[in-house]
């Protein structure tokens, strides 16, 4: 339950500070540029609880530091500043600035040395400046170690030089022993850019071999698709030419995912329509055929006096003319028409004897 809640914090501060995921189908370029934000976003909630927790230090435990506070009052706006470049996608801009922050340490020693003086203890806060180091390797590219490391060098070696010295640390510097005393910050940041920038080049060059095997396997899936897509539609065109053949001219192609194949699919099928078309044609013609023997047929037999067997309707175009030979044919006789004389009375009834 706890590291759940762990994982929920550090979410919603990445969804706080870092850009959203990128797209599907990204780039390489693109999808790293999200690593690092991501990344950045992680080293900037760090160093904001160090700061934090400094801030405190020198706020209620050791008070008589004002410098200090100060000091860490601006890392937290720069520490804000960086996170929002890192949500609007500058993560270089971000980065450099991480960086920057990362060499507070630097600015401690002036800010809490007792009487300004650069004294012995101090020494132990260059070594820290290696972490701005591995910032870099995390947050820019490989080769910005060593620039970030040249940095260092000089500022270790302008803060020794320029700040006033207590007598224990003139005495070293005086002594045998002040090379290897100077020279150990310095071949920290030495031996730590080798190493942040081997092991920097490595990460990248095992993201690029696994974005490189992403696509393969990503282009191998499509190959296969695409030949599964064209086998499928080749058995349907076959099934349905083999319909065609049988006199199905119903058949129909349908569901072809192959914009090459849907295209004779698609001939297919106009083909088909007119085929079945033509095929009722011919069936209404062969039924119109049948009927006009049959038509033929009954009106001899009617002429010759006997019972016509008129054709049933079929659907053919004759259908209107047998309809109407067998009303005339089955009509009742009509009557006489009506004359002058057969309108004149008969003999007896003008008063005559026949």
């Amino acid at each position: 339950m706890g590291r759940s809640s762990g994982f929920n914090v550090v979410d919603r501060w990445l969804a706080l500070v870092a850009a959203p995921a990128p797209r599907v189908g990204a780039s390489f370029v693109e999808r790293e540029q999200a690593r690092r934000g991501r990344l950045v976003g992680g080293l900037l909630l760090a160093l904001a609880l160090i700061e934090l927790g400094a801030l405190f230090q020198f706020v209620v435990v050791d008070d008589d530091h004002p410098v200090m506070v100060r000091a860490l009052l601006i890392t937290l706006v720069l520490t804000v500043v960086a996170g929002f470049l890192n949500r609007l996608g500058h993560v270089g801009w971000s980065g450099l600035l991480l960086v920057a922050l990362a060499d507070l340490p630097l600015v401690s020693i002036p800010a809490t040395a007792v009487g300004g003086q650069f004294d012995i203890v101090d020494l132990g806060a260059l070594y820290l400046l290696a972490g701005s180091l591995l910032v870099a390797a995390s947050a820019l590219a490989p080769w910005s170690v060593f620039v970030v490391a040249v940095i260092n060098g000089a500022l270790i070696v302008a803060l020794i030089a320029l700040m006033p010295h207590t007598s224990a640390f003139a005495l070293l510097i005086a002594s045998n022993n002040a090379q290897q005393a100077l020279a150990g910050p310095l071949l920290m940041q030495a031996v730590v850019a080798l190493v942040a920038f081997f092991w920097a080049q490595s990460v990248l060059t095992a993201l690029k071999r696994a974005d490189r095997a992403e696509e393969i396997a990503e282009l191998e899936r499509r190959e296969a698709e695409r030949t599964h897509e064209l086998e499928q539609g080749v058995r349907d065109l076959l099934d349905v030419h083999v319909q065609l053949a049988n006199g199905n001219f119903h058949a129909r192609s349908q569901g072809i995912r192959s914009p090459q194949l849907w295209q004779i699919g698609n001939s297919l099928n106009t083909l088909a329509a007119r085929l079945a078309r033509l095929g009722q044609a011919d069936a209404i013609m062969r039924h119109a055929e049948q009927n006009a023997r049959q038509l033929a047929d009954a009106i001899r037999a009617k002429r010759a006096g006997l019972q016509p067997n008129w054709p049933a309707p079929s659907g053919t175009p004759l259908d209107s003319v047998i309809a109407a030979l067998t009303d005339i044919a089955e009509a009742p006789p009509s009557p006489p028409p009506v004359t002058r004389e057969s309108l004149e009375p008969w003999p007896f009834e003008r008063g005559q004897r026949p």
